[in-house]
């Protein structure tokens, strides 16, 4: 199956025109992103605000089906309800977490079995590091819980640095993943995004993604896309 990944495109008020996905498609295209599409990553404003605030907008929401939006000014975006929704939802995972690998001893993350397959690939192969990794207990206690129909969300075992940190800590990296997604084009067209998936490392995107819609104007665009 395709990994298919969601990407905030922001742009100056300025430069938008009413053709909005095609002014997304040539900042991609120009990353060498060509297969995207628009998703309802964005949660729209409640009703009552947005009559007022779009009297005030040339542009409005992309794509808006119910609360939700592919995009549009930011004004017109609820982004601190999207970040508080994660968040909280983060929170509980972890609660749920906590009782599923309570006891079970701290795991070696999933990057030191890549980084040592990839120091020796032929005397450490990628099932070795897979089987290593998986075979730990906590971790194998999360596969288990992923694998039950039942289960009440999904336990990712690439969230375990994250999971570490603590409750709190895990609950923030959740409203901090809320917004920017897996990679953000920024106004100034860089393409930010992790440069492994280790915790620090997306930390650091993290970081930079969110400052940067922090320092937006009100009436600058974001979009969602999903790519391939």
């Amino acid at each position: 199956m395709p990994d298919v990944r969601t990407v905030t495109v922001c742009m100056p008020a300025t430069a938008v025109t009413d053709q909005i996905p095609a002014a997304v498609s040539a900042l991609l295209a120009a990353h060498g992103i060509t297969d995207a599409g628009l998703v309802g990553h964005f949660r729209a404003k409640p009703r009552h605000l947005l009559d007022r605030l779009r009297r005030a907008d040339t542009i409005g929401l992309l794509y808006a089906v119910g609360g939700a939006a592919a995009g549009g000014p930011l004004r017109l975006l609820d982004l601190d309800a999207m970040r508080d929704d994660l968040a909280r939802r983060y929170w509980n995972r972890w609660q749920l977490w906590q009782q599923i690998v309570a006891g079970s001893p701290e795991p070696k993350p999933w990057w030191q079995f890549y980084d040592r397959h990839a120091a020796d690939p032929d005397n450490y192969t990628w099932e070795h590091a897979r089987h290593g990794f998986a075979s730990q207990p906590r971790v194998a206690r999360m596969l288990t819980y992923n694998a039950h129909p039942g289960r009440l969300t999904e336990l990712p075992t690439d969230h375990l640095d994250a999971f570490n940190a603590g409750r709190h800590a895990y609950a923030m990296y959740g409203g901090l993943r809320a917004v920017p997604a897996a990679a953000m084009l920024t106004a100034d067209g860089r393409l930010l995004r992790p440069v492994s998936l280790r915790y620090a490392d997306e930390l650091d995107y993290l970081r930079l993604a969110n400052e940067h819609l922090t320092a937006l104007a009100g009436t600058d665009v974001v979009v969602a896309v999903t790519t391939k």
